[in-house]
């Protein structure tokens, strides 16, 4: 859209000259047909309509955008000036891993924190970028200092950056969302063994690492009292630690991506969504008996074939996920339990006992090599303690 040089709601009116006898105008127009949208006096309007509305709308609408192309609207006029350094919301995005980029982004950066109006709140930070370690820190520290709220950090860095503001991000009062990650280099991004953030309430970690405390046992949620949504994304444990800890009171819905092995400790008695999306290699317990858990979705990948040889895992899992009210699973975690069938009686871990399933719901694909008749011997194996559950096949392209 090209915006008028003209003060904001001037009008330009461009008046053609009438030909002679415009007196008889309309009869004229009757008779020529279509010659009148040529011979008529015509008068165009221009008007900026979008630099007419006030700037709070300007400001929400800007805020939706890459900072980049917010600040470019500073060239549009007068009326333009200044709005962009009042967002409220900084995104920051760069796929392309060239020193010329990374340089550009810096000063970038550097313009976009010196030029800001200080007395407006930064409300939501999102870094996907590649980024100079020193960089990062500044632009961390800055909306830190002016409490963000939400976070999103998709570092793309395959040596890690320093991240010495790493501290003071999982220790900010303000925050009540944060997405981390650091996907090219996975071990470089060590979390402190506590996360001390009083007002989070969703947490999303990408290739993270967590760290122990004084045993084997990572606990990193345990001060965050009033997180209620919790993602993890090919997690790994640090070092020694061979457990990690899931403490929260508040956390209601919980989902796991993949990840190296390890124990994980459920203590979440308000959990009420758990879902995984990966091979189901982690050993699962909990400290209490989840009685508000409402919906569980396995849903283990096609070609995923490793499952370390513990064929029985999925049925732990359920054993300790029993008071379910939904359960949804994939193909995959039926050809599991098919292994367990497999195997003698004596051996076959014992069915789960779901206390308050309604509904049993299995994701077959039509050209998977798993039977209807294989499918109903595991439903069949599942709900032996449950025989008023209702049983829902879902086939799939």
């Amino acid at each position: 859209m090209v915006f008028p040089k003209e003060q904001p709601g001037a009008l330009r009116e461009c008046i053609d000259d009438e030909p002679q006898g415009a007196g008889e105008s309309s009869r004229n127009r009757r008779e020529v047909g279509g010659e009148n949208e040529v011979r008529r006096s015509s008068r165009t309007i221009n008007i900026d309509r979008i630099s007419e509305l006030p700037d709070s709308v300007l400001l929400h609408i800007m805020n939706f955008m890459d900072t980049r192309d917010a600040v470019r609207t500073c060239v549009l006029s007068k009326r333009w000036k200044d709005l962009c350094k009042r967002l409220t919301s900084l995104t920051f995005y760069s796929d392309l891993p060239n020193e010329y980029v990374v340089e550009s982004f810096a000063k970038f950066e550097s313009w976009v924190l010196f030029s800001r109006d200080d007395s407006c709140s930064l409300l939501n930070l999102t870094i996907e970028s590649w980024i100079k370690a020193d960089v990062l820190d500044r632009v961390i520290q800055y909306a830190l200092f002016h409490n963000v709220r939400r976070l999103k950090m998709n570092i793309y860095s395959s040596r890690g950056p320093n991240f010495e503001s790493l501290p003071l991000t999982v220790r900010c009062q303000s925050l009540t969302s944060l997405e981390l990650s650091n996907k090219l280099n996975p071990s470089a991004l060590i979390l402190p063994k506590s996360l001390h953030l009083p007002a989070l309430k969703s947490l999303r970690l990408a290739y993270v690492n967590f760290t122990a405390g004084d045993n084997d046992r990572a606990e990193p949620f345990s001060n965050c009292h009033v997180l209620n949504t919790l993602v993890l994304v090919s997690c790994s444990l640090n070092k020694d630690a061979q457990v990690l800890c899931i403490s929260s009171s508040t956390l209601s819905s919980l989902t796991i991506f993949e990840g190296k092995a390890y124990r994980i400790a459920l203590s979440t008695p308000n959990l009420s969504s758990f879902t995984v999306t990966s091979s189901v290699r982690h050993q699962l317990s909990s400290t209490c008996n989840l009685s508000f858990l409402g919906e569980v979705n396995i849903n283990t990948p096609w070609g995923e074939t490793s499952w370390d040889g513990k064929t029985s895992i999925i049925v732990r899992w359920l054993q300790v996920l029993a008071n379910v009210k939904i359960l949804t699973i994939g193909l995959r975690a039926v050809q599991t339990i098919l292994r367990d069938l497999s195997n003698p009686i004596s051996t076959r871990p014992q069915p789960p006992c779901f206390v308050r399933l309604e509904s049993l719901k299995v994701r077959k694909q039509l050209f998977g090599n798993v039977s209807d008749k294989e499918v109903s011997r595991v439903v069949e194996y599942l709900l032996q303690n449950s025989p008023t559950a209702g049983v829902d096949i879902i086939r799939i392209a």
